[in-house]
Order: structure tokens, then C-alpha cells, then sequence
């Protein structure tokens, strides 16, 4: 077995190490590859150029993403000449049975591989509860779906519906046996009754989080707040949380999120595929702000569609969600109710059980 990713955000990656624990889980042999990270310069400026359109550059993002060119034929075409001879060397010399995939182009680069190796599987896991036509390539042997509405998605694109499994994002092992939030609380020293805001600020502070923290001074709450990998960031809502005498705690970029997620009661961030698909794996739902065009907008309005969050797109309108939200202990518990309804914890360990079942034997 071979997980090929690639780093363009850090989604596709989470999903890769969710498959391998559940790899790992069940005992079979496999290896893991970054593309972006074992690539030269057309992957790392293009992983770069991405990170940069999160952050600053949605209107050049939503040109990409809504335009019918980069999925066309030609265009294609173009991507199979880039990437022909890249990554070949680790395949050939691992020899894997059964490729899976979670980055679109890592799904190419499999096929590739596969006109060598017809015998071979190559499995592609989408990342977003949206599918975008660049996801969808011929020869995959099948696709891993998080809802639904990603199902139908690949089905107006062509693919045969038994080649589809719903099975969920796949999950990091913390994941997979949500932990109960009394236990959570008491964990990492939370007051055991208030109310608990989760916010994340994004990797590099570029979630417009403070004005919903300024918004909610006054209120009985605990806040707490994942400042991300900027040191500025960090300082900067420790000294918003003394200035406003609001009760808290804000964290840099740390590894213990799921525990976390497990004993706060709702989260505000922006629709990341991986981010959204761990919240409903503990019932935690979601009011978005800020949301990449494309995929993440796709996310945002799915969530809303099934109740198990709200796409409110600014701080201001976050800020009067959660207001009401807070009065109304029956519309907070009927959010955590549908993101739990929704949520696949065991996806990882699913995914490959399918894979080996459609093999027929155990890999």
C-alpha cells in the first residue's frame, strides 16, 4: 500500500496521516509520500503560490476554481506531460498493490504509474464534502466520499456510482473514539459548566476572529482560541483577552485539538474539508467566517443545508449568530445533535477495509 498527498494546505496531508494510523492500526505494510515535500521547484512554488491564495488571494482562487479550463481536456493533458516521470522511482521500488491518493494530482500521478502496473488499484479520496471535476480521473478504481452531496457531485461528473463509497473524511486515530466532554474539561482545566467558544485564527492569523472576541466581553462564556503558528498572534489574543476581562485561554500551534474540540460546545473558523469532518466526528458544530471560495464555501453551505452549522461569512454576522445561539439552549443542542448525526469517526479504519474487501484478500 502507498498514501501519496500533497501539501498544498494542510487538509490532504491530515487525511494522509488519518489513513495511515488506520494502516498502521490494522498491521499492514505501507509507505507515505509528500509530493510537495519530495518534489523540486513546480511543486514547491505551487504549493507556495496556494498558501498565499488562501490567505490573501480568494478572488484569484475562485477565477481557478469556477473556471471550466483548468479541468478541461488540453489542460489535462498538460498535467500528465508535468508530472510523467515524477515520483516514479519510490513506486517502482516499493511496488505497491493499491494506491491511495488524497490531493487530485497525486491521483494522476498514480494513474501514471498504473499504465505500468494495470493490476493495481488507485483510490482516491476527496478531502472537501464538494468535488471539484479535477478530482474525478479516468482509471480510478474508486472514490472516498465524506456526505452525500460529494456522492452526487461525482456522479454529474460521470463516475459509475459503485465505484463511490461514503464513507467519510479520513480521520487522524485521536478521532476515532471521541472523548466525553466532562472528562475533556476536566482535562485541560476548563470551568465544567460555562459555555465554551472554540476560535481558530487560522495557521497564520487569517481568520478575522477579534471582533467576535471584543463582541462577546460582557457574556458568561470561556473562550478559547488557537492562535496558530504566528508568535504575533499568540501575544496578541492573550493581551485581547486581559484587555476585555474575558475569561479564557489562548494556545499557539499545538497537537492536542481533538481534546480540545471534544470540550468545547461550538467552533468558529473558516470550512476546511479535514477541520469541519473532525468537528462533526464529535459533535461540534460550526459558524464559518471567512471561507475560501470554492471548495470551502461549498463546505460552509453544506453544513447549513443539513443544520449542523451556519455559513455567517463575516465576524459581524458570526457574532449575532452566536448571540442567539447562547440564549437558546435548545437551538445549541439541536446544532450538536446534526453534527453528530453527520459524523463518520471510524472513517479511516472503513476506507480500508473497503479496499481490502474489494481486493479480496487482506493487504
Amino acid at each position: 500500500m502507498f498514501v501519496l498527498t500533497a501539501e498544498y494546505g494542510s487538509g490532504h496531508v491530515i487525511a494522509a496521516k488519518g489513513i495511515a494510523d488506520a494502516l498502521n492500526h490494522l498491521g499492514h505494510r505501507f509507505l507515505s509520500l509528500d509530493v510537495v515535500k519530495a518534489g523540486g521547484l513546480i511543486e514547491k512554488v505551487s504549493s507556495w503560490a496556494f498558501e498565499l491564495m488562501m490567505r490573501r488571494g480568494h478572488l484569484a482562487w475562485r477565477m481557478f476554481y469556477y473556471n471550466p479550463i483548468p479541468s478541461s481536456k488540453p489542460a489535462r493533458m498538460l498535467y500528465r506531460f508535468v508530472f510523467k516521470d515524477k515520483f516514479m522511482e519510490p513506486l517502482r521500488e516499493f511496488e505497491p498493490d493499491v494506491i491511495i491518493s488524497t490531493h487530485f494530482l497525486t491521483s494522476l500521478i498514480a494513474l501514471i504509474y498504473k499504465t505500468k502496473r494495470p493490476d493495481m488499484g488507485v483510490f482516491t479520496v476527496i478531502t472537501d464534502l464538494v468535488a471539484h471535476p479535477l478530482w474525478v480521473w479516468e482509471g480510478t478504481d474508486g472514490y472516498f466520499v465524506g456526505i452525500k452531496d460529494t456522492s452526487d457531485d461525482l456522479k454529474r461528473y460521470g463516475v459509475d456510482e459503485d465505484n463511490i463509497f461514503i464513507t467519510g473524511i479520513p480521520l487522524r486515530r485521536d478521532f476515532w473514539k471521541p472523548i466525553d466532554k466532562i472528562y475533556a474539561r476536566k482535562h485541560l482545566k476548563y470551568p465544567p459548566n460555562d459555555k465554551i467558544i472554540l476560535l481558530s485564527a487560522g495557521s497564520y492569523d487569517s481568520v478575522p476572529i477579534e471582533p467576535i472576541v471584543r463582541g462577546l466581553k460582557g457574556e458568561d462564556v470561556f473562550v478559547v482560541i488557537l492562535a496558530g503558528k504566528k508568535r504575533e498572534a499568540y501575544e496578541k489574543y492573550n493581551r485581547l483577552l486581559q484587555e476585555i476581562g474575558l475569561k479564557g485561554i489562548v494556545y499557539p500551534f499545538v497537537d492536542f485539538v481533538p481534546i480540545i474540540m471534544c470540550a468545547s460546545d461550538i467552533f468558529i473558523t473558516k470550512a476546511g474539508g479535514v477541520s469541519v469532518a473532525e468537528s462533526l466526528a464529535v459533535g461540534l458544530p460550526m459558524i464559518f467566517i471567512r471561507s475560501m471560495p470554492g471548495q470551502e464555501e461549498g463546505n460552509a453551505k453544506v453544513i447549513e443545508k443539513y443544520k449542523a452549522g451556519i455559513n455567517a461569512q463575516t465576524p459581524e454576522s458570526a457574532l449575532n449568530h452566536l448571540k442567539s445561539i447562547l440564549k437558546d439552549p435548545n437551538l445549541l443542542k439541536e446544532l450538536q445533535k446534526n453534527a453528530k448525526t453527520l459524523g463518520k469517526p471510524s472513517s479511516s479504519l472503513n476506507i480500508v477495509h473497503i479496499i481490502s474487501n474489494k481486493f479480496g484478500k487482506p493487504m
